[in-house]
């Protein structure tokens, strides 16, 4: 397929209906704006284009849902790299949206025959999923409209195809529950009786003078009449449904004991799941929180020590410390001149550059994966004891980045992260400095403080 001017003759974009709610949708936004938004490749890929009508798809789609249109977002974002695109996981991601904003029936996409068949197969299956009962729950996304449901089986179903042995009695409990789940999403429209077909079926005189008493009849023969109890086909969800009701004796209770079980085994599975996210996210905290250290030590030690040691002998020079420093530390400050030298090595000694980048690359990461964590810890029965690791962890991050200049005039490398980032280390460093000012020696604080390597 030929990119460029020809394409909206080979594939117009279709019209925008008004998805049956009487609201017109806006027409997309112009194609050449657009396609800036993700970078040029040098030949077509269909995957490319896809996200691309995904991006003009989302802003009309966040009024209507916004987790679809955060999720649209979210992989036109990381569709950019045309590594990820190659992923089987990202690409079932895709599908998933695709088979979502399709079913809204607002914005129909185009596909060649290829990838549509592609997102198709994907979206009703999970990454190394091979159980087939929950492939089977899988294809059923495809005509659900519960949104939780369909999330639930899709995360369920993807946990499920990371597992080695897919066949264990949890699982099989989990697909039992989902199946369940299935089954009551879509009993009411299965079973729904069709009244105007009953009422044309109405017997002449029923309930009038002339007419019999149906109180004379046999009520339970009226309840096996094709027209009063059974006025639609009985299909095979019916035949199971009824070989699981018991008798009318007792019928509620049974019932209750049924569906209650597997609720339960449902939200037991699920709560192992959250548990190893939890287990995951925290593990990955901790490992990027230590390349960070490992990052910023490595600048403060190897590649920028000169520099960071002569804006350490102005700190101890000046009364206000290296905060000082720092912030005076730009054009018209009093130390503009180690704002020049700073700025010089990062331009002319390619190592220091390296260095420094992976060092604000490896903080800017462990900034993101501290503030996702704040969540897991809360909700930890063990949340005293995490909040104070990560206190101590963040202490000593801190205090390594709140000497690291940034490259900003006058800024440090933790005034670069993100808000909530940037309050939690200074905050740490805040704290620790606190009980450094609080000891009754600065040799045991010495000892004590965190990354003393760094320090003043």
């Amino acid at each position: 397929m030929a990119e460029g001017p020809s394409e909206n003759t080979q594939n117009p974009t279709p019209p925008l209906t008004d998805g049956g709610n009487g609201a017109k949708a806006a027409p997309p936004p112009n194609e050449p704006e657009e396609r800036a938004k993700l970078p040029p490749q040098a030949d077509s890929d269909p995957m490319r284009e896809l996200l691309e009508h995904l991006e003009r798809a989302q802003p009309l789609i966040a009024n209507l849902d916004r987790n679809l249109a955060e999720t649209i977002q979210t992989l036109t974002r990381q569709g950019a790299d045309p590594e990820r695109r190659t992923l089987s996981a990202f690409r079932h991601q895709v599908a998933y949206a695709v088979q979502d904003l399709e079913r809204s029936a607002i914005w129909p996409i185009a596909m060649a025959s290829e990838l549509r068949s592609e997102m198709t197969r994907l979206a009703a299956t999970a990454p190394g999923l091979e159980n087939e009962r929950m492939r089977a729950l899988m294809r059923a996304t495809a005509s659900l409209e519960d949104k939780r449901l369909i999330r639930d089986l899709r995360e369920i179903g993807t946990e499920i195809g990371r597992q080695t042995d897919q066949n264990t009695p949890s699982v099989q409990s989990s697909i039992e529950a989902l199946e369940n789940r299935v089954r009551l999403a879509r009993r009411p429209a299965e079973t729904q009786p069709d009244m105007r077909h009953m009422a044309s079926e109405r017997p002449q005189g029923v309930g009038t003078a002339r007419g019999t008493d149906p109180s004379r009849h046999d009520n339970s023969a009226l309840q096996r009449s094709p027209r009063f109890g059974q006025a639609y086909p009985e299909g095979t969800l019916d035949t199971i449904l009824r070989g699981m009701r018991p008798s009318a004796e007792g019928r509620e209770a049974p019932r209750a004991q049924l569906l209650t079980p597997m609720a339960g085994r449902l939200a037991a599975f699920e709560s192992q799941i959250r548990e190893r996210r939890d287990e995951r996210a925290l593990g990955r905290a901790e490992r990027s929180g230590r390349a960070a250290l490992d990052a910023l030590e490595a600048f403060h030690t190897g590649e920028g020590a000169i520099v960071m040691n002569r804006i350490r002998a102005a700190a101890r020079a000046e009364p206000g410390g290296l905060a000082a420093v720092l912030s005076e530390m730009r054009q018209d400050g009093r130390f503009a001149d180690l704002r020049q030298q700073f700025n010089s090595a990062l331009e002319t000694e390619r190592g220091a550059a390296s260095a420094y980048d992976r060092a604000a690359g490896a903080l800017a990461r462990y900034g993101q994966d501290r503030i996702g964590i704040e969540q897991v810890i809360a909700r930890r029965p063990d949340a005293a004891n995490l909040s104070a690791k990560f206190e101590q962890l963040d202490a000593q991050i801190g205090e390594a980045a709140a000497g690291m200049p940034s490259r900003r005039d006058g800024k440090n490398m933790i005034d670069d992260l993100a808000q909530k980032a940037s309050e939690l280390l200074h905050r740490a460093v805040g704290a620790v400095r606190s009980a450094f000012n609080r000891s009754p020696s600065a040799d045991v604080a010495s000892r004590a403080a965190p990354a003393p390597s760094m320090s003043i």
